[in-house]
């Protein structure tokens, strides 16, 4: 049972919620082990949270964020509470990947929060082994090392391409700092067609970032990627992505069409850093509830253009409701492209008239090719 995973919460806790006016989040949702006994239903409920990490330090942050008012939402949410970990690192990321698994083969959206970015690996391996990903990271870093045989932060995309158990359609990542990755890094990142967004792009233009994390089954936020004193953690960059900003990218995860799971990750346990993560999850789960799945049979929802740029034919469109915009490769000829449609942003198309073809549309035209 998936219960078993959980620990029972202290009695503080408990008094604590108790004690939550009746409009906050922490009255409104459903919690495991205090108003629910019985996970055999789990399938019923839309999303489901869960965290990493010491009892007494995750009990501080559901705190905070149960203080928080509970949105205009039309979800059924549980907070299943602090995952109970294993007598052995193997143990755990066992019974995490069990979780992960259970979860999402029931259809139920999965919110981690905890642990490092070095285990995006084994959120991978949930899925079934001919499932073809696309995942993203906020991430300072790039996750690419020299080594695979050690589980760590600085080598964990390198770990996702040479496993042979996870097929991974696309890799981004959003926010790296380019004076801690060296050019060898980022060249070897380009090589495999992936998409980088920058700290500098980000701070450009953020919309950027919602075509990117549009179609990602797993996307990871790593808590290192903010600014220092967003979380009055020293030992971080003092560049990085602001409170407003963590807060727009975490609605853009929630609204995330493909999504299955979220994971915040890399808490430092300050109230500052506390604040920020449950105001983080907040803004995913408001994303979540105004999920929008755009009719493609339905051709009236969209304004269509026709661009040729060099002989290439290329078809946008964009969304009436949604406000999206996409891109279609138009080849008679070809006919291996897996998932024709391609998310792209408003600056992708305007490039394309100016006789320009993106970055982010060659890139993953070339991952379509099979």
């Amino acid at each position: 049972m998936i219960r078993e995973y959980f620990y029972f919460p202290s009695e503080n806790f408990i008094k604590f919620c108790e004690g939550l006016s009746d409009s906050s989040f922490g009255k409104k949702i459903h919690i495991n082990n205090i108003d629910v006994s019985d996970l055999e239903e789990i399938s019923s409920y839309d999303l489901a949270i869960f965290y990493l990490g010491n009892l007494k330090e995750v009990e501080n942050l559901r705190k905070k964020i149960f203080s928080l008012e509970y949105g205009n939402w039309n979800l059924k949410l549980i907070d299943l509470g602090a995952f109970n970990q294993g007598h052995s690192e193997s143990d755990s990321l066992f019974g995490i990947q069990e979780v992960i698994r259970k979860l999402t083969n029931l259809g139920v959206y999965t919110l981690m929060i905890g642990g490092s970015q070095s285990d995006i690996d084994i959120y991978c391996k949930s899925f079934k082994s001919n499932d073809y990903l696309d995942v993203v990271s906020i991430d300072k870093f790039l996750g690419i090392g020299e080594s695979v045989d050690k589980n760590e932060s600085s080598n964990y995309l390198s770990r996702i391409i040479f496993d042979e158990n996870i097929k991974l359609s696309t890799f981004s990542n959003v926010g790296y700092l380019k004076h801690l990755n060296n050019i060898k890094k980022t060249s070897l990142v380009d090589k495999f067609n992936f998409e980088t967004l920058s700290l500098g792009q980000l701070k450009y233009d953020i919309n950027e970032i919602e075509p990117i994390t549009r179609n990602s089954e797993i996307i990871n936020f790593s808590i290192e990627a903010l600014k220092s004193n967003v979380i009055n953690y020293k030992l971080t960059s003092p560049n990085g992505i602001d409170s407003y900003e963590a807060c727009v990218i975490s609605k853009f995860i929630g609204q995330s069409i493909d999504c299955k799971i979220a994971t915040i990750n890399n808490i430092v346990h300050s109230i500052e850093c506390y604040s920020i993560v449950s105001e983080m999850i907040w803004y995913i789960i408001d994303g979540f509830d105004s999920r929008y799945d755009d009719n493609f049979e339905n051709h009236d929802e969209f304004n269509i253009y026709h661009i040729e740029i060099d002989g290439h034919n290329l078809k946008f469109l964009k969304s009436h409701i949604s406000k999206r915009w996409w891109v279609e490769y138009v080849d008679d000829r070809i006919i291996s492209i897996k998932n024709q449609l391609i998310p792209c942003s408003e600056n992708d198309f305007k490039l394309s008239q100016m006789g320009i073809i993106s970055d982010r549309i060659l890139k993953r035209m070339k991952n379509k090719f099979v």
